[in-house]
């Protein structure tokens, strides 16, 4: 009774700790007009709020290794807590553009440093259920994401109209979070010292750079769909509202389903199977989007199953191809470092596409031949050593 009672812990604290991964970024956009008119700032300025995070979340990931072996993993996590929730309150005083984006920069470097090591306390604490703890994983940060964006306005409003402390509110969750993740902190003495084994980035396996490409190209799709839906949606007819709500559905089904998925993949073991199958439902999406044959809420909805199934399963990709938590971390690092950039890179590309190519579904095409990409690197992969052991 006692080990299940700390097991629930452990996944709660799992929970909290990843809900806190993007709820300060995604607060941002419903009042980036009210920041905008506010501080008198430019759209390219404001654009920064949400990129700086994304650029740092690539650029910072690279040294959650290095510093997880200095002090250990779960120090580690929890110091990225504490800075996630200071830079979060600080908000609260933010008066100026610098100040603004200083705590953006600082929530990223928190977010990028945690991300790798989140994945490794998975292999470490669950190496035997790893879809299912990635897929809630997976979720916190998907509700972390909807409720800040689906409150702000409403707190603003309670708030006396005052974005900071609408922000700075949501640094509540990151005090949540070190509550329940303290108790982690408490490991006995041998796992304490095994963390800090420093592991070097695998630059020269083949596989971990299949895995960052993976991981790269479904970032950049699911950027790509949550920046141009919308106005994609809004150029075949449909109102403000409605493109509004499109988005609305394609994130539910999609934390739906980025649980659903990596739990049945813990059951029926066969990892590209499951790649290739949400990749899939991506391709078949994006071409009902080219060839309307049915409503674009069945397009969005294959289009959302699909992306909900790949970023969980991608970040699993480096737990079930290692053997130990700071080797997962590393690879995880190398993943996200390269492909968070790669992420943040192709819906810019999407945009120039939209500018000088005079067609109204190029943006869908160009995602079609990312997933003909993936699909082309997974099957180049030897299904023999995808998983190990232990897994």
């Amino acid at each position: 009774m006692k080990m299940k009672k700390q097991i629930v812990l452990m996944i709660i604290a799992l929970f909290f700790v990843s809900f806190n991964l993007r709820t300060s970024i995604a607060a941002i956009s419903p009042v980036l007009e009210s920041v905008r008119a506010d501080l008198h700032l430019s759209n390219g300025i404001v654009s920064l709020l949400t990129a700086i995070p994304v650029i740092c979340m690539g650029f910072f990931a690279f040294f959650a290794v290095k510093i997880s072996a200095r002090f250990g993993l779960e120090r580690t996590i929890a110091a990225c807590l504490v800075l996630i929730g200071v830079a979060t309150a600080l908000r609260a005083f933010s008066h100026s553009a610098f100040t603004l984006l200083l705590t953006a920069f600082f929530i990223g470097i928190g977010i990028a440093i945690a991300g790798p090591l989140v994945s490794g306390y998975i292999k470490q604490q669950f190496p035997h259920q790893i879809g299912m703890m990635i897929g809630i994983y997976s979720v916190g940060m998907g509700l972390g994401a909807s409720f800040s964006a689906g409150l702000m306005l409403p707190l603003q409003k309670y708030l006396n109209n005052s974005w900071q402390l609408a922000l700075a509110s949501w640094s509540i969750f990151a005090v949540i979070g070190l509550l329940f993740w303290y108790p982690q902190m408490v490991k006995d003495r041998e796992i304490a010292l095994t963390s800090k084994i420093p592991t070097q980035l695998p630059w020269k396996n083949k596989k971990a750079w299949m895995f960052t490409l993976l991981f790269g190209l479904q970032s950049g799709i699911f950027y790509t769909i949550s920046t141009w839906l919308a106005p994609i949606a809004q150029s075949l007819g449909f109102n403000g509202t409605q493109s509004g709500t499109l988005i609305t559905f394609f994130t539910i089904i999609q934390m739906i389903f980025s649980f659903l998925i990596p739990s049945l993949a813990d059951l029926y073991k066969n990892e590209k199977a499951w790649l290739l199958g949400s990749i899939g439902f991506v391709f078949i999406g994006l071409l009902l989007f080219l060839y309307p044959l049915v409503t674009p809420w069945i397009a969005t909805g294959l289009i959302a199953v699909g992306l909900g199934g790949l970023f969980p399963l991608a970040l699993a990709l480096p737990l079930n191809a290692t053997n130990s938590s700071q080797e997962a971390s590393a690879w995880t690092s190398m993943m996200q470092g390269i492909g968070y950039m790669i992420g943040g890179i192709i819906p810019i590309i999407a945009g120039l596409i939209r500018d000088y190519i005079s067609y109204d579904k190029q943006v869908f095409v160009m995602m079609m031949i990312l997933c003909c990409i993936m699909m082309i690197a997974l099957s180049r992969w030897k299904e023999k050593s995808s998983l190990p052991s232990n897994s």
